[in-house]
């Protein structure tokens, strides 16, 4: 287990605590610059790129676009729920744990991924794993997209 810690690049472990952060004060109301809602579907590019690791096959492809769309739906469908207010430059937000939530399941997907084609290739070349990650990180990854497409319209 300390072999998971230490044989971990260093730049991982600010950048979860990053994302933590980010999680932790998405769970209180706020103001939220609308740019950041703008620059959070660049998460996908780190899934995009993930997958494209994977030498994935046409299925895998398919599943990552049909879950991204679903992600671009449901985070469009639920942004609505916490919308408080807008103005130019910023969005007021109600609390949630859904932002957490997916910045954690991107993190943690990508993070299982890069263990396990570390120690065991094999299951990290496999169907299962392949169509599991991909599912995963476009679900979270499309959310962040539709909620920036849901405040993108407010305009």
């Amino acid at each position: 287990m300390s072999a998971i810690i230490t044989e971990t690049p260093f730049w991982v472990w600010p950048l979860f605590l990053l994302l933590l952060a980010v999680g932790l004060r998405a769970r209180h109301e706020r103001f939220v610059p609308v740019g950041l809602f703008y620059g959070l579907p660049l998460l996908g590019l780190s899934a995009l790129n993930a997958v494209l690791g994977l030498s994935a096959p046409p299925l895998i492809w398919a599943i990552f676009a049909f879950a991204y769309a679903g992600g671009v739906y449901g985070g469009y469908s639920i942004q609505g729920r916490w919308i408080l207010g807008r103005d130019n430059a910023r969005v007021r937000l109600a609390g949630e744990s859904l932002t957490l939530t997916m910045m954690m399941l991107v993190f943690g997907a990508n993070f299982v991924g890069g263990f396990l084609e570390a120690v065991s290739p094999q299951v990290h070349g496999g169907t299962l794993f392949q169509v599991v990650f991909a599912a995963v990180v476009a679900l979270s990854s499309g959310s962040f997209a539709g909620r920036a497409l849901r405040v993108w319209r407010m305009t």
